[in-house]
C-alpha cells in the first residue's frame, strides 16, 4: 500500500472529498498551497500514528551482530537507534546477561548478537509502505490527529475509539475453540 492511498482514505474520513478527488488524479502539483499543506500535515500525522503503532502495539524487531570493545557496544554502531534491548546472545547462540547504560550496552562476551526494537523510518507522500495492518486503521489514526490539530476533540475521540478497537481486534491472539466432549445420557 502507498502513503497516498492511506491519505485518500483519511480524506474521506475527514470530509475532504474535494482533496481526495484531486489526489486520485495523480497531480500533486495542481493542488493549491493550502491543500498541499493539508496533505503534508496528513503525512506527518501518518508518521506519528505509525510510530505509535510500532512502539505500543506492533514493535519492529531488528537483530545485529557486533564485536565488543572492552565488553561494550555503543548505540552509535546500531543501524537504527534501539528503543528496547530484548536479548543479547553470544556467538554460540546462548542468551547472556547484559546491562543497558545511557549510550551503550555492557555484555561479557567478545562477539554478541543483539535483538532490539526500533522506531520506524519517516515516510513521504510518494512512498510505499509494507505493513500487516490495513490502510483503514492508519487512516483512523490520521483522522484522529487531523481533528486534534483542528481542536475538534469530540471527533478526535470518535476516531481514537475506532483506532483502538481495530488494533485490539487485529492484534488479538487467536485461540482454538474447544468444545466439551459428548456424553451419553
Amino acid at each position: 500500500m502507498s502513503i497516498k492511498e492511506i491519505i485518500m482514505i483519511a480524506c474521506a474520513f475527514t470530509e475532504n472529498e474535494q482533496l481526495k478527488d484531486k489526489l486520485s488524479q495523480n497531480d500533486f502539483n495542481s493542488l493549491t498551497s493550502l491543500e498541499q499543506e493539508v496533505v503534508l500535515s496528513m503525512v506527518e500525522c501518518f508518521n506519528l500514528v505509525n510510530c505509535e503503532i510500532a512502539t505500543e502495539h506492533l514493535p519492529i524487531y531488528k537483530r545485529e551482530i557486533f564485536s565488543t570493545i572492552d565488553f561494550k557496544v555503543d548505540f552509535s554502531k546500531f543501524s537504527t537507534y534501539p528503543l528496547q534491548i530484548v536479548n543479547v546472545k553470544d556467538s554460540k547462540g546462548r542468551k547472556i546477561k547484559f546491562k543497558v547504560m545511557s549510550d551503550y550496552i555492557v555484555a561479557l562476551c567478545n562477539k554478541v548478537e543483539v535483538l532490539y526494537t526500533t522506531s520506524p523510518q519517516s515516510y513521504t507522500f510518494e512512498d510505499e509502505f509494507p505493513s500487516p495492518i490495513p490502510a483503514r486503521v492508519y487512516a483512523y489514526g490520521i483522522a484522529r490527529e487531523y481533528y486534534i490539530m483542528q481542536t475538534l476533540y469530540d471527533e478526535a475521540d470518535i476516531w481514537q475509539e475506532r483506532l483502538n478497537s481495530s488494533l485490539s481486534n487485529l492484534l488479538k491472539r487467536k485461540r482454538e475453540t474447544r468444545m466439551p466432549s459428548r456424553r451419553w445420557l
